[in-house]
């Protein structure tokens, strides 16, 4: 399965990270990093919890420092400009990290995660609500 997904990460502590050719100074809090896996889900996200063998991405930087805090994926249509086009209006972005091949100035923002997922039930596309969820493990059975 391909798609778009963010990443929650949490920051305990201030870290001045070197991505490309800038450097930047991150404060402790909750980062939401914006990428696509057009080549799926399996191969991209897996290097995020286990660590990558070799960094290639930003975020492969971003990782030695942080937690992942969360996970949000939307499968089929690659939305990474236009979720982080709709994130720059609110949260502050750290210029030319992960963006460096797409027309946007960021793909990382400062956030606050109850705003985060907030914003992000504009983007669930193809929901049929009508449809009852499947509940996985035990059920409050008490009266």
């Amino acid at each position: 399965m391909k798609g778009t997904y963010i990443l929650l990460l949490k920051l305990e502590k201030s870290v001045t990270l070197k991505h490309g050719k800038k450097t930047s100074q991150l404060k402790p809090g909750y980062y939401a990093y914006v990428g696509s896996a057009m080549g799926g889900f399996s191969k991209r996200i897996p290097r995020y919890f286990l660590g990558p063998q070799k960094k290639h991405w930003h975020i492969d930087h971003l990782l030695d420092h942080a937690k992942i805090a969360g996970l949000v994926m939307f499968h089929g249509k690659r939305l990474e400009e236009k979720i982080a086009g709709v994130l720059s209006s609110y949260f502050e972005g750290i210029e030319g990290f992960g963006a460096s091949d797409l027309d946007v100035k960021t793909c990382l923002f400062r956030v606050d995660p109850v705003e985060l997922f907030s914003l992000l039930g504009g983007f669930r596309e193809n929901r049929d609500t009508r449809r009852p969820q499947k509940h996985r493990g035990k059920q409050d059975q008490g009266g």
